[in-house]
């Protein structure tokens, strides 16, 4: 009798652990609202982000360069025409983040969008043939022989500026390439956020 007790509680603990861990794996986490980090030392960031507008087939795209102080050195954004897909316009802002970094020529650079798909295909060494492959090649042609470029992803919340100064282009349809500066409208952003600053987070960017 005991050994036939001992063997239902030791059934009835498997069954708890298998069951607590079960509920683990399906529980419901909250998800973090990071935000933009600095750079580490002598580096420098550039946030890339792609607007599109599918009913036109026009994207924007936007470029947001930051040194390791938070500092804008440089806020720059283009209208592209006759753009087949939203995809595509996340390639075409990566490729003129890797052109600005070009022809600037900084020696430490982290080129970050909230793109996975985009970064992955950046940081892979087989040939991309999906739609963007074009773009992906351009990219990795223009940085044969460099080992100083970094290219990582982040979640939209620490890219949000990029994507405002994206959006907001593609709405308006103004293009911008301002030195040390960023449009009125994100400073008016910064403004009205920057009641409760946060700390290496995007509502920090310096001018």
């Amino acid at each position: 009798m005991k050994e036939k007790k001992s063997t239902m509680n030791h059934m009835y603990s498997a069954f708890k652990k298998k069951k607590g861990t079960t509920e683990g794996k399906n529980s419901v986490r909250p998800i973090r609202n990071i935000g933009w980090r600095y750079p580490p030392e002598a580096f420098v960031k550039i946030n890339f982000d792609g607007a599109y507008n599918e009913r036109q087939n026009q994207a924007a795209s936007d470029i947001l360069v930051r040194d390791e102080e938070g500092k804008v050195l440089l806020s720059y954004s283009k209208i592209h025409y006759e753009i087949s897909a939203a995809f595509a316009a996340e390639a075409i802002a990566c490729s003129e983040a890797i052109q600005i970094e070009v022809e600037r020529k900084w020696q430490h650079i982290i080129i970050e969008g909230d793109s996975l798909a985009i970064i992955k295909r950046c940081n892979t060494k087989s040939q991309d043939r999906s739609m963007v492959g074009a773009y992906i090649y351009d990219i990795k042609q223009k940085i044969v022989g460099s080992n100083s470029i970094r290219f990582e992803h982040t979640l939209r919340s620490a890219n949000g500026l990029a994507h405002l100064l994206a959006s907001e282009t593609l709405r308006r349809k103004e293009e911008v390439y301002l030195e040390k500066a960023v449009p009125e409208y994100a400073e008016e952003r910064q403004r009205m956020k920057g009641m409760k600053k946060k700390v290496g987070g995007e509502e920090s960017f310096k001018i």
